[in-house]
């Protein structure tokens, strides 16, 4: 039987099998790292770009209830407006709201960084989505009032990028509604706001990054719609005459100084107190108008 000997001082060598194994079990450890350390960095770019996204509709959204809620507030609607225009484009995500709004609103802060600009603190301000090189953005136009014109002047500034859908609805007290025009409708009760925004990197698309949803709800006080001013001076003239008519029949038939009136005046006094109706060709003459078709 022959037996090995070890030298004192040699070390023993490895085989080719624990070399072999060696290196499987270092692949597979560094393998394991790898794909851990690719997970940490691809979960801590999620969490970034969801972080992106909130803040982002974070911002829109401030923005939008900071102006809704400073809404001027008037009896005469000609001095206070609100528009909400509804649209909605499709997306690789489906159909998303792109609504535009237009209102009148007042703010302390003026909108041109100098020491006076001549302006007031009463603006009409217009916000909407526009797409530009580097995405969707939420877009504010922002003029002084008064002005001639309502939908177009005053400065333009990018308020939030990422917004990929912007919905406002207002609250008549019964439903919710996609489109108004406080030239008809008054102002309503309240607006429900609805901003979303995509966290995606510039260059990049919006659709393959997280997308963060905030709602929030503004309370307005209501304004009554306006009346239609030629129907109001119709019932005034309407009642006019029905009060003439009154007046002319109410009469004792007595004169001025308390004798008994004239044959004609009897006449007239009967002529007047007959039940026909006004003449409306006669009302609408008085108007200006012509009859309806």
């Amino acid at each position: 039987m022959m037996t090995r000997r070890i030298h004192p001082g040699s070390r023993p060598a490895f085989t080719i099998v624990e070399l072999i194994l060696a290196g499987v079990i270092a692949s597979l450890v560094l393998g394991v790292l790898t794909m851990s350390m690719s997970q940490i960095i691809k979960s801590k770019s999620i969490s970034k770009e969801r972080l992106d996204a909130f803040v982002r509709a974070d911002v829109a959204l401030k923005n939008l209830r900071r102006d809704m809620i400073s809404i001027l507030r008037r009896d005469d609607l000609f001095y206070t407006r609100l528009r909400i225009q509804d649209d909605s484009i499709q997306t690789p995500s489906g159909e998303f709201n792109r609504d535009e709004i237009l209102l009148f609103n007042h703010r302390l802060r003026a909108s041109r960084e100098i020491e006076y600009n001549g302006e007031g603190v009463e603006y009409e301000t217009a916000y909407r989505i526009d797409e530009d090189d580097w995405g969707p953005v939420l877009w504010q136009r922002r003029d002084a009032l008064p002005d001639q014109y309502p939908t177009a002047g005053g400065i333009v500034t990018p308020i939030s990028e990422g917004v990929v859908e912007l919905s406002v609805e207002a609250w008549d007290g019964e439903q919710w509604l996609e489109d108004w025009d406080s030239d008809y409708d008054g102002l309503p009760h309240a607006l429900r706001i609805s901003v979303r925004a995509s966290g995606h990197l510039p260059g990049e698309s919006p659709w393959d990054a997280p997308i963060a949803t905030l709602r929030t709800i503004v309370p307005l006080d209501r304004v009554p719609p306006p009346d239609d001013v030629m129907e109001d001076e119709l019932q005034q003239l309407i009642a006019l005459i029905n009060g003439e008519e009154e007046s002319a029949t109410g009469g004792g038939g007595l004169s001025a100084d308390g004798s008994e009136g004239t044959e004609d005046a009897i006449n007239n006094d009967a002529a007047e107190s007959s039940d026909a109706p006004p003449d409306i060709d006669v009302i609408l003459n008085e108007l200006g108008t012509e009859r309806p078709d």
